[in-house]
């Protein structure tokens, strides 16, 4: 479930402490959100694409990706099937102090992903998912240890600290992606959010880009799309009727960039649907 500010609010699966489940998603993209979990994705089926901290990780079946606490970070797939696993930092912090100021850097080589380390993690979130899943006597203690075990793998091979005001230098973004996210139906410029946070809109440009890797009218449109695409495929509302509702009144360019990001026009994605 995710809040109006596109901060993700997480329910944990309270007898583990994190959260843990098998994601199945048809081919879709969500634009930059953040939340104060460190995030595992390991990939089962199809291919999905993380963008954060000014890189694109491309996954493919039987290849993970962690994500920092409190990382933006934005995501786009083909239908695939993955494990998820979402852990807290409250939880964390009992055993590695200051864990929210943990980055991840994973092999990128085909050759490096076959390390003993890296298949190693794979398998245990595998393992782990299967033992939730049954929650046989004693799963609890088998689950755990195999998550520590992943865990600490995890962090003393493949983290880096950072320093706590890099963390910190993100919140001021993070209250402009809020805003946008409870306004995006209205007409938004980057001048009016300029003069909103008191900022100058020619310095804001620039650090919105330097801090998302996007430009603000980019991220807007980006996030208007992504509602457009959950109603074409949740509802039966007229597209021409969508493009309005989410705030993109001109209806050709809406198409064009709804195609570059989904592949599809609205009307193909909704065609498909129906057709199944």
């Amino acid at each position: 479930m995710v809040s109006d500010s596109r901060h993700e609010i997480i329910n944990d699966n309270v007898d583990v402490g994190v959260r843990i489940f098998l994601s199945k998603e048809a081919a879709g993209f969500k634009s930059l959100h953040w939340h104060s979990h460190i995030e595992i994705v390991l990939v089962l089926e199809g291919e999905v694409t993380f963008h954060f901290n000014h890189q694109e990780v491309v996954l493919k079946p039987n290849e993970f990706v962690v994500v920092g606490s409190e990382i933006l970070r934005a995501t786009s797939n083909l239908a695939n099937v993955s494990l998820v696993l979402q852990i807290p930092v409250d939880y964390l912090n009992h055993y590695w102090p200051h864990s929210e100021l943990l980055l991840f850097s994973l092999p990128t080589s085909e050759r490096d992903k076959w390390s003993y380390d890296y298949q190693a993690i794979a398998s245990l979130l595998k393992e782990m998912t299967k033992i939730y899943a049954q929650k046989e006597m004693g799963y609890l203690l088998l689950f755990n240890s195999k998550m520590l075990d992943a865990l600490y793998r995890l962090i003393t091979k493949y983290s880096v600290s950072l320093a706590p005001k890099k963390l910190s230098e993100k919140s001021q973004i993070k209250d402009i992606l809020s805003y946008v996210y409870k306004h995006y139906q209205e007409p938004l410029s980057v001048n009016g959010i300029a003069n909103r946070f008191h900022y100058h809109p020619d310095y804001l440009s620039r650090k919105f880009k330097i801090d998302t890797g996007l430009t603000l009218t980019r991220y807007i449109r980006q996030l208007r799309l992504e509602h457009i695409h959950q109603d074409v495929l949740n509802t039966n509302i007229p597209v021409n009727d969508l493009f309005k509702k989410h705030g993109l009144n001109n209806r050709r360019l809406g198409i064009q960039l709804f195609k570059k990001l989904y592949d599809s026009t609205p009307m193909e994605i909704r065609r498909n649907r129906e057709l199944k």
